[in-house]
């Protein structure tokens, strides 16, 4: 190998990893967005608020449990301080965008460094598909 040939590889994986750092700031900055504007409001900025979620189990469950609870919600109820009662609805937000939140959310709350990606929310909706299509079939 020549050392022009060394030193173009050297650049191209500087450029590249240059560039993953880069992807991963941006996933990171949008879940962090994602749960300010979104989470937040009930949760708190750690998970303490209204609606306190930093001691559930789900943070030690697997990592598709919290995208469920995200894509899907979650049943119970919450008082607010205004009185009135609500529970988790189900996040308005694409599938790229839950798989991001649920890094940002297991990161600070859950204390875990996971991996999320648009295809395993995808995934999650896949098999809850069939989960719920399976306890209705043959009922009809």
């Amino acid at each position: 190998m020549t050392w022009s040939t060394a030193l173009f590889l050297v650049a191209m994986m500087t450029l590249l990893a240059s560039a993953q750092r880069t992807l991963a700031q941006q996933q990171a900055e949008r879940g962090r967005a994602i749960f300010s504007e979104y989470c937040q409001r009930c949760h708190g900025a750690q998970g303490q608020g209204p609606a306190n979620i930093s001691k559930k189990s789900v943070w030690q469950w697997p990592v598709d449990s919290l995208v469920k609870v995200i894509a899907y919600g979650a049943p119970g109820h919450m008082t607010m301080k205004n009185g009135t009662r609500r529970s988790m609805v189900a996040s308005p937000y694409n599938d790229a965008d839950i798989a991001q939140v649920s890094m940002y959310a297991m990161r600070l709350i859950g204390r875990r460094d996971v991996e999320v990606t648009e295809q395993d929310v995808m995934r999650v909706r896949q098999q809850h598909t069939k989960n719920v299509r399976g306890k209705f079939r043959g009922t009809r």
